[in-house]
């Protein structure tokens, strides 16, 4: 099982489709010279690879894509996660959210005025395993 672990780890790949944009509430009146684009938040470092590699290899989930959506908080800390699929257990959609959640670190949302704001993030992890077990 360890090397199969090894070479799963290999291969899965974290792609990033579009996030989405953060919430905002109310916009204090500004200097229009101050405005900026409002920005999503944005993946810093993700360092659950070889967790999140256990858990795919436990389930069997070896050649299968799986989107998420992050909810981050203004801090820039994970509050929620979304899978895009349905687990016979629940138990395992909370395992894949518990990772992606601890994880990965993320600089926040901001406001046209540059504020930090709540937002999503949404991405993909697409596990791809060539070699597939007799079963």
């Amino acid at each position: 099982m360890g090397r199969l672990h090894y070479r799963l780890a290999a291969l899965v790949a974290l792609a990033v489709t579009a996030p989405v944009a953060g919430a905002q509430d109310s916009e204090p009146a500004a200097d229009p010279a101050t405005i900026q684009r409002p920005t999503a938040p944005r993946l810093i470092a993700f360092e659950g690879l070889r967790e999140l590699t256990g858990v795919a290899a436990r389930v069997g989930m070896l050649s299968q894509r799986l989107d998420y959506t992050l909810e981050i908080g203004a801090d820039g800390v994970p509050t929620g996660c979304t899978l895009s699929r349905k687990f016979r257990s629940a138990l395992v959609a909370k395992q894949f959210c518990e990772v992606l959640m601890r994880r990965s670190r993320f600089e926040p949302a901001r406001d046209a005025w540059g504020t930090a704001v709540t937002g999503s993030y949404v991405g993909r992890i697409t596990f791809d395993m060539p070699i597939k077990p007799d079963r």
